[in-house]
């Protein structure tokens, strides 16, 4: 929950290598008893939602639910550029003991097109679902495998001006216990290169990302507690 010093590190990092950037470095660790709506816009519909409690984010379903349970907050204060080298990690559990009906994870877009995005999703014991959907049309990409399932965990996605590739890698490890980060692909917004592509048609000079936290949910109730996120983090790297 007190992870603000690996910001600061990239941060002061990306200065030293003369690449002082536009993006605001973000940590958010959940622990105040509301969500910032400054820092963040809080989507639920009338059967879940996202609340601070005990120093996390959980994604709770009341009881009786909708055929399809959704809530997400999306990050309001920093969009990281096209160009601009930046990392983002996040802790997330998933307790639940059901099998790929109930999720929670994270969705990087397009900012000017939320048809275009990529998302990571958490099913706990279940496994963990990587896919994209561009222009409405869904693809889970075979080359981007996330390996051995986890109920909890740490998800860390990089950007790389230069190879304008997200790469994805997942630990088995949170950030109390030390991450060890292992590659589970790379992602091309730009339809060139890495183990999965799609053109999103960002523009070269102010394309963008947005980023969003959410949970999921199929005809089923979840106790606080049971899906989490914590120790979120945003910043620009050398």
């Amino acid at each position: 929950m007190k992870n603000n010093i690996h910001s600061m590190i990239l941060a002061m990092a990306a200065c030293i290598s003369g690449q002082c950037l536009a993006l605001t470095p973000i940590t958010e660790e959940f622990e105040s008893a509301k969500i910032d709506p400054v820092n963040w816009f809080y989507y639920h519909d009338t059967k879940s939602k996202l609340v601070q409690t005990n120093g996390v984010l959980n994604f709770r379903v009341l009881s009786k639910p909708l055929a399809g349970n959704y809530s997400s907050i999306e990050l309001l204060t920093s969009q990281p550029s096209f160009n601009e080298n930046w990392e983002m990690t996040l802790d997330i559990t998933n307790m639940s003991s059901y099998v790929r009906t109930v999720g929670g994870g994270i969705t990087i877009f397009n900012s000017v097109d939320r048809n275009d995005r990529l998302y990571i999703s958490y099913y706990g014991k279940a496994g963990i679902g990587v896919g994209a959907d561009t222009n409405k049309v869904n693809a889970h990409f075979s080359k981007l495998s996330p390996g051995v399932a986890t109920a909890t965990g740490g998800v860390r996605v990089s950007f790389s001006r230069k190879t304008k590739l997200l790469t994805i890698f997942l630990s088995d490890n949170m950030s109390g216990e030390g991450y060890q980060w292992r590659k589970i692909g790379s992602f091309s917004p730009n339809g060139v290169g890495g183990d999965a592509r799609a053109n999103w048609k960002l523009d070269p000079v102010s394309g963008g990302f947005g980023i969003q936290l959410f949970g999921n949910a199929v005809t089923r109730a979840i106790s606080s507690g049971k899906i989490t996120f914590d120790n979120f983090v945003l910043a620009g790297r050398p």
